[in-house]
């Protein structure tokens, strides 16, 4: 079957490899397709997305390796859009205005409509997980649980994206400590963003960073959800969420493998447009 992965980040953001060795090492790979998403930028100081003064650099860039690799591999650009509320909601007239190929949508930082403090759930540091839930919810887990999937539900019916991606990534540093993923009230809340996924014809991806990491035991999101997009006729794609050209396709053939025995036939891809591959 086809190979690709359309979720990377470089040098222009958080990424530790240049654009173009992230594009020779999935052409080694024997990639079909690649995708660059830098993260986009943001309106506060930060050390993780590409900077507004970078925005045609990057789009130069991914253009000039577009043609001079295009005899080899099918290149397209992107960005994964914070969506953050009251701070980063306007994802998709910026897409537009870029010109983009496809629009990947993330929630990383949590925030309570018109209140201060932000809560970041990504990251390599537990311990900023746990700050953040005490200083933007007093530790009340469940009420920052709610608040993350309500903004991811939010990002969906604002933004329209291609692709939402790591959807349950809130689950990463928690480690079943403070909830468990089989209690009914987080149950609830996955199923009614699951179902604003179906609604808009969303692309979920099955990313694999948190398990080549050693950040979780499970793709994002879980299995469970997995099989559950499966009956729901939810379309999926693979990402590896690579920061490194090493890690391009990382835990690709495990999840091809996950897919199906999740009760998934096919798999999406971007090449021009959104296209089916039938799972071997």
């Amino acid at each position: 079957m086809k190979r690709f992965n359309l979720h990377s980040h470089s040098l222009f953001c958080d990424g530790k490899s240049s654009l173009e060795q992230m594009v020779c090492a999935a052409i080694e790979k024997g990639f079909y397709c690649f995708g660059f998403s830098a993260h986009a930028p943001v309106p506060f100081e930060n050390n993780f997305a590409l900077p507004f003064s970078d925005i045609q650099s990057y789009l130069d860039e991914t253009h000039r390796l577009k043609e001079k690799y295009q005899s080899k591999i099918r290149l397209y650009t992107s960005m994964e859009f914070d969506y953050i509320t009251d701070i980063a909601e306007d994802a998709k007239q910026r897409a537009k205005d870029m010109g983009l190929d496809y629009v990947l949508a993330s929630v990383h930082q949590v925030k309570q409509r018109g209140k201060e403090g932000v809560w970041f759930i990504d990251g390599g540091k537990q311990e900023v997980w746990d700050k953040g839930l005490e200083a933007c919810f007093g530790g009340d887990v469940r009420k920052g649980v709610e608040c993350f999937y309500s903004q991811s539900i939010e990002m969906l019916q604002k933004v329209n994206p291609d692709v939402i991606c790591h959807f349950d990534k809130v689950k990463m540093h928690n480690k079943e400590r403070f909830f468990s993923e089989k209690d009914a009230w987080y149950k609830e809340l996955v199923r009614s963003l699951l179902e604003q996924i179906k609604t808009q014809d969303c692309i979920c991806e099955v990313n694999t960073r948190g398990l080549y990491k050693g950040r979780s035991n499970d793709f994002f999101p879980s299995l469970v959800w997995i099989k559950e997009a499966a009956q729901m006729g939810i379309r999926m794609t693979i990402s590896t969420d690579c920061h490194n050209a090493s890690e391009v396709d990382l835990y690709f053939d495990e999840a091809v493998e996950a897919l199906k025995q999740c009760g998934h036939r096919y798999v999406w891809y971007f090449d021009g447009q959104w296209q089916a591959e039938k799972l071997p």
